[in-house]
């Protein structure tokens, strides 16, 4: 188990550090730059909201997840007040959040300032949190979307990202206990997770997913099927279609999350690091390339965190 939870995190890591290099590139330009689409940790392409940092790097999306794990290992429990706290302290430090979602910058500065927050968007920024509070209440679905909304409403009340973030941290938990064979029965993991949504529109994105998985739909078809920008039901539902196609695949899954930018571009760090957090969960740490986990910049420290988190978990 514990190697489980390693492989959320450095999956997680490993998707979001390849996919922050062609966030919203277009396929053209990413064949142009880089030859082909991307297999490795490389540079940020220029255009990228993340050209400023450097390969191996983190985006500001995995660092949300890691604030929240490491409040979780720190305190053994869900401390609502400590993870304000460093919420707060993150958004003071500027140079870590060039290109954040503008509305969680906005939540975050009411919180600080002690006023009501607005009902946020619906940017699947604002749903990673889950997946560390998923993996702490890995064994109790319940517990963990109770606690994931408590922790998401700081910076969002939006419905819909209330309903994507319930998908992760359900699907996080049940993936690190392995309680599906996912090739030949992801359409009952999919039903699974629609009894924890409770909004029409998130439920027809779940059942395109399983639709598109059915017809053994391609990459492409599921682009321009769901989407893949960074409305949390497009990005949730495009990780979750690439991590079911091939479950047991945990180099496929990367790859082709972090190459899911089709024509125009999309928010390819995101459904990089939800992919990647999924397959790690499902297959375990050894799964993932030695070549990407050894580029990560904070390798050894995600996988200490994923150590930490794992032993809170187990009271």
């Amino acid at each position: 188990m514990k190697n489980k939870f390693r492989g959320a995190l450095v999956g997680a890591a490993v998707g979001d550090s390849m996919g922050m290099c062609v966030e919203e590139i277009p396929m053209d330009e990413v064949i142009l730059h880089y030859g082909d689409k991307i297999t490795e940790i490389c540079r940020p392409h220029p255009a990228s909201p993340a050209s400023f940092l450097k390969p191996g790097e983190t985006s500001s999306e995995f660092e949300l997840v890691k604030i929240v794990a490491e409040s979780l290992a720190d305190k053994g429990r869900l401390d609502i007040r400590d993870i304000i706290e460093r919420y707060i302290d993150w958004y003071e430090k500027e140079e870590l959040h060039s290109y954040v979602d503008p509305s969680f910058l906005v939540a975050i500065e009411a919180l600080k300032e002690g006023r009501e927050i607005g009902r946020g968007g619906s940017s699947v920024e604002g749903t990673l949190p889950a997946i560390p509070i998923g993996m702490y209440h890995y064994t109790n679905p319940i517990l963990a979307v109770e606690g994931t909304k408590a922790v998401v409403m700081l910076t969002h009340r939006n419905e819909i990202a209330l309903d994507a973030a319930s998908i992760l941290a359900v699907a996080i938990g049940e993936l690190l206990q392995g309680r599906f064979y996912l090739e030949d029965e992801y359409g009952y993991f999919i039903e699974l997770l629609k009894t924890f949504v409770k909004q029409k529109e998130t439920k027809f994105y779940l059942d395109r997913v399983k639709t598109l998985l059915d017809k053994d739909a391609s990459y492409d078809d599921a682009i321009d099927e769901l989407g893949n920008g960074s409305f949390a039901l497009e990005a949730v539902s495009q990780a979750l279609f690439i991590f079911l196609k091939t479950p047991e695949n945990t180099e496929n899954v990367i790859i082709h999350a972090v190459n899911s930018y089709g024509n125009y571009g999309g928010d390819t760090d995101s459904i990089g690091l939800i992919s990647g957090a999924f397959a790690g969960a499902y297959n375990g740490e050894e799964t993932i390339p030695a070549i990407w986990k050894t580029k990560l910049v904070k390798y050894k420290d995600i996988v200490k965190l994923a150590d930490r988190l794992y032993k809170v978990a187990q009271h």
